[in-house]
């Protein structure tokens, strides 16, 4: 399994979707550092906490990646000996790493690059301000690697790249807030917040969440909702590929 991750990640490292990506992402990390520079240190990191939802948008970019050229390879792979679970475990894996990769990168290259050009006013607040990212990071992780699994799981089920990429935003940012609001019809016009969490998971990774909510409660809500994401997610993707027809 090792190897093929890291085959996989090799392969990752020389597709030209990881390179363009990873590049409008520092563009966008610049632009946001340049739009902070006339802030505080700590307002600097305060800004960074909010920015989490990004990572719900870029998931689907990270499994194109892994699964772009699946039909390509997976009959190579399979005809020399791979089993299918070594293969999707292996895509899902890389995947994740790649993500936490990228993540670190962006993160700690702000923080670092900025810690010399922006003003230290308060030690204290700066302090408190990277003790809440990292509180924020944690409860976005496991939220971030449910979507993975989830698109995962759409890249190996769906047969084009369009259609599950437009099933995963229409979905999540369309189609879900309308079913919620459905559900509220039948508990007197207002929706449960743990319900809400779960069919929107990326509400956690709001800012009326991280401004209001910040405690060991949420953490159980981003790690309960994400790794049922994942889990549930992984089960079927793992399942419909061990019964595909690959050709």
């Amino acid at each position: 399994m090792l190897n093929y991750i890291k085959a996989e990640l090799w392969k990752a490292l020389h597709h030209r979707i990881t390179w363009g990506m990873t590049i409008f992402l520092v563009l966008c990390t610049a632009l946001f550092g340049f739009l902070m520079s006339s802030a505080t240190y700590a307002e600097l990191v305060g800004g960074v906490s909010v920015t989490m939802l990004t990572g719900m948008l870029v998931v689907p970019l990270l499994v194109q990646v892994m699964d772009g050229n699946k039909r390509a390879t997976l009959k190579n792979e399979i005809s020399f000996g791979l089993s299918r679970g070594r293969i999707y475990g292996g895509k899902l894996l890389a995947g994740l790493l790649l993500g936490m990769a990228l993540c670190i990168i962006l993160v700690a290259g702000l923080l670092v690059i900025c810690f010399p050009l922006l003003p230290h006013d308060n030690l204290e607040q700066e302090l408190v301000s990277l003790g809440v990212l990292a509180f924020c990071l944690m409860g976005a992780l496991p939220i971030w690697c449910g979507m993975l699994a989830l698109c995962h799981a759409m890249a190996v089920a769906f047969p084009g790249t369009a259609v599950w990429m437009t099933a995963y935003y229409l979905v999540f940012f369309v189609g879900q807030p309308i079913l919620a609001a459905l559900s509220s019809l039948f508990t007197g016009g207002r929706i449960s917040p743990l319900l809400q969490a779960i069919l929107m998971p990326y509400t956690l990774l709001m800012p009326p969440y991280l401004s209001g909510w910040l405690t060991w409660k949420y953490q159980l809500w981003c790690w309960g909702i994400g790794l049922g994401w994942g889990i549930v997610s992984t089960a079927v993707g793992a399942l419909w590929f061990s019964r595909q027809d690959i050709r």
